[in-house]
């Protein structure tokens, strides 16, 4: 077994999306923008938090407190609170992973390093991944730029076509898809297909073992030469 899987992290291993818009519906709320869950949703799922800030800003008409990104994480962090349940499913699969892959697997995240490691610690699950988080922070590289995924499949010494992308995101999966990798979407909801095509969507993480070992049947959208020229674009 030579696969290499790749791992988001809200939404795919823990669940804080709604904290998250939540902390930036608080700072909205100080702008004086109120909004639904179901639009704080469609503007803020998937997106760099400085970006959502500055969409508010564009949306409002307001300026945003000067420590408005540090406002919305301690808002966030209150949300979520001193423990942090995995996606369901996500326990069993991990270990079940182990089993096969060892410690061929990590997690790419647009979240800072900090957050990453703290939310994989309240959750649980942080031994399955150590040494091996991804920020694209680190990089200056946000999702749907391909090369935080490129990057990460470099430093643990995987080849692009043997990584498997899991993500639930649309900028995720364009991010994996640009970087010439397969891509498994998963999705808590039956009903929701893939984001785009190539992507396989499935919803319950208890499939996640049998997939990746059938990850094979994957065609991969590029080939790896043209997936590796993303490494030196702009970011």
């Amino acid at each position: 077994m030579s696969e290499f899987v790749i791992f988001d992290l809200d939404g795919v291993l823990v669940d804080t999306q709604d904290a998250e818009n939540g902390g930036l519906a608080y700072i909205g709320e100080l702008m004086g923008l109120h909004l639904t869950k179901e639009r704080r949703d469609e503007l803020f799922s998937g997106k760099k938090m400085q970006e959502c800030i500055d969409l508010m800003e564009e949306i409002s008409g307001a300026a945003p407190p000067a420590d408005a990104m540090a406002l919305a994480r301690a808002k966030c962090d209150e949300l979520i609170g001193s423990w942090l349940e995995p996606i369901e499913g996500v326990a069993y699969a991990l270990e079940q992973l182990r089993s096969f892959l060892g410690a061929r697997m990590c997690v790419a995240s647009n979240s800072p390093p900090e957050i990453m490691a703290s939310r994989l610690g309240k959750s649980g699950i942080l031994h399955h991944f150590e040494g091996r988080l991804f920020s694209a922070y680190d990089i200056n590289a946000w999702k749907p730029d391909p090369k935080l995924f490129l990057w990460a499949a470099a430093e643990c010494g995987a080849d692009v076509d043997d990584c498997v992308v899991v993500e639930d995101s649309p900028v995720g999966v364009d991010a994996a898809l640009g970087a010439g990798m397969r891509v498994l979407q998963y999705t808590a909801d039956p009903a929701v297909g893939p984001h785009r095509d190539g992507a396989l969507a499935f919803p319950s993480m208890r499939e996640l073992p049998r997939l990746v070992r059938d990850a094979h049947r994957l065609a991969a959208p590029y080939p790896p030469a043209t997936a590796h020229a993303h490494l030196g674009g702009t970011s």
